[in-house]
């Protein structure tokens, strides 16, 4: 990667990337994320608004399906050059089946 770097065929992002975060991670219990704000459930507990929530869509071989959380941390790995990436550790839980199989949710992980 380096070679490459140095001959202006990779971008400064992927050589960011290639060379890995530092080796401590920062824990949150909020972040704002392109213009979105975030928060662990434990800032909530005397709150009246919450932002704790979470869904992500995904797909497998039969169905879309929906997943979705409740933030407990805000971790962020720094990478060389200032990038950073963001990650969400979650509770998730059983979201509603479709209609024909009322009742159940989707159980795989």
């Amino acid at each position: 990667m380096n070679e490459l770097y140095k001959e202006g065929r990779i971008s400064d992002t992927l050589y960011a990337l290639s060379r890995g975060p530092h080796h401590q991670v920062c824990v949150f219990n909020r972040s704002f994320i392109n213009g979105f704000y975030f928060r662990t459930a434990s800032v909530e507990g005397s709150l009246d608004t919450q932002n704790s929530g979470v869904a992500v869509k995904g797909t497998d071989s039969s169905a879309s399906m929906e997943w979705y959380g409740v933030i407990k941390k805000v971790l962020t790995l720094d990478f060389p050059g200032e990038k950073e990436v963001v990650l969400f550790q979650c509770d998730w839980y059983d979201v509603p089946a479709p209609s024909k199989n009322k009742g159940r949710g989707y159980r795989k992980d």
